[in-house]
């Protein structure tokens, strides 16, 4: 008899094991939780090809092509794109091919959450070729002061004044 008023206080071990398991599944929905809802995602830059770049003739060499992209970041953290020597390019990939351009104006460009900006390329010494062709296509590689590579889009170019 004795026996047993000792054993009435005791867990047995199965109930013990599942109230060890549904504490441990609470304690990780909290963490999820903490994650999920409290912490949020980290800012984040998107950055997408607005409308059709356009090319046209330089308006005061004849001789180059500028070629007009505009780019807008629809994340939540504001990037800054390097713009010169091993930065940001464009590639001209079919009906011809051309990779001898640079982007023209400041040397780096910030463009915050919300906000677009216009990347114009000036190929020189191209216009010649841009004209005889009513549109071309393209990969714009966009990159970060860092040297990161932010993204890459193949675009379609119509060109004003061609074919």
């Amino acid at each position: 008899m004795e026996s047993l008023k000792a054993r009435r206080g005791d867990l047995s071990g199965p109930v013990l094991a599942i109230l060890v398991t549904l504490i441990l599944l609470a304690i990780g929905a909290v963490i999820i939780a903490y994650f999920t809802l409290l912490a949020g995602p980290a800012p984040t830059p998107v950055l997408v090809v607005k409308d059709q770049p356009i090319a046209y003739q330089h308006p005061s060499v004849a001789t180059n092509a500028v070629v007009e992209v505009v780019v807008a970041n629809i994340g939540t953290a504001q990037v800054t794109l390097k713009t010169g020597s091993g930065g940001t390019t464009l590639q001209i990939l079919s009906p011809f091919s051309d990779s001898s351009n640079s982007v023209t104006g400041s040397p780096d460009l910030t463009i915050a959450p919300g906000e677009s900006t216009t990347l114009k390329f000036t190929f020189n010494d191209g216009w010649d070729t841009f004209k005889d062709y009513r549109s071309a296509s393209a990969r714009l590689v966009l990159v970060d002061t860092a040297g990161n590579t932010i993204a890459q889009f193949e675009v379609s170019i119509r060109i004003i004044g061609g074919g």
